[in-house]
């Protein structure tokens, strides 16, 4: 059998297509340590750059917050770091193991075919916990809470004590510990993010609407001029107006807007001066309901 010129001339470009270092080190059982170091080494390059990446893009995004809330940034941005950088390096180095086993010759079909069903029984089993971490990472991404904050979370309320990628620890007012998965949670309430103290308050119908309203000012200026709480008010009290009327009383809505923090501070202070008003008769209160014989 006859061979074509063209292939009898490509030939020994076709068989000698490697260098002759690299069939040197084959020669010497060494090119397979050597793809073995390569694979290891980019496997730490890509870790670190990683590292570097994710803890830089992070910052970036965290350095537009307030610098009221620098404190809660960094405690945000930590455990976010730290949680995307463990999956990106695992990823990493899951791919880094898989290569060099091939390298080193065994068949790695099984073990992906063994790790597939393995991992889809475990995806199966640990959805819930997938769930939470995913939430957990969008709640510390959002600032939705923090340690400190006083919180509505539908299952629970109170402060927050601690707060992880899988759950949040909460402290209510009679000191029961609740631990909250953040998968569970499909509204949050944070009372300690409110900028604005509201007041309702109730006044017998005798009184008039415009002396009621003329006290409730004078209160407001008396807020305004009070030392504990100078520092939480940022705006000045307003007498909303009616907001309510039944057959023996109205109500008046008062707000201020106020500091974060310094929601509940105000209301003491605020309730603390109405209650002087009404004990001094320059405000009167509804008359009382007593259960009658037939329960009503």
């Amino acid at each position: 059998m006859h061979r074509c010129p063209q292939l009898r001339a490509f030939g020994p470009r076709l068989t000698g297509s490697r260098p002759s270092w690299i069939e040197r080190l084959d020669a010497l059982h060494l090119l397979t340590p050597l793809r073995i170091a390569l694979v290891l080494f980019f496997a730490l390059v890509a870790t670190f750059v990683v590292r570097r990446v994710v803890a830089k893009a992070l910052r970036k995004l965290f350095a537009r917050t307030m610098p009221a809330e620098r404190f809660r940034a960094e405690a945000r941005h930590r455990a976010l770091t730290s949680a995307s950088r463990s999956a990106l390096v695992g990823v990493i180095w899951a791919v880094a193991v898989i290569t060099v086993v091939s390298e080193v010759g065994l068949n790695i079909g099984a073990f992906v075919a063994t790790a597939t069903v393995i991992g889809g029984a475990i995806a199966f089993g640990a959805q819930t916990l997938i769930r939470d971490l995913i939430s957990g990472f969008f709640v510390l991404a959002d600032d939705q809470f923090g340690v400190g904050d006083e919180v509505d979370l539908g299952h629970a309320s109170g402060t927050v004590e601690r707060v992880t990628l899988r759950t949040v620890r909460l402290r209510d007012g009679e000191g029961r510990i609740w631990h909250v998965p953040h998968g569970n949670v499909l509204r949050v309430g944070n009372l300690s993010k409110a900028s604005v103290a509201v007041l309702d308050i109730e006044i017998a119908r005798a009184v008039s609407v415009d002396d009621a309203t003329a006290v409730l000012a004078r209160i407001g200026e008396a807020l305004t001029a009070h030392d504990s709480i100078a520092s939480s008010l940022t705006g000045v009290p307003v007498v909303v107006g009616v907001t309510d009327l039944r057959d023996d009383r109205y109500v008046v809505r008062l707000s201020v807007e106020t500091v974060p923090t310094g929601n509940d501070q105000v209301k003491r202070v605020w309730r603390g001066l109405i209650l002087q008003a009404f004990a001094a008769g320059e405000l009167v209160g509804p008359p009382l309901r007593y259960p009658t014989g037939d329960g009503t």
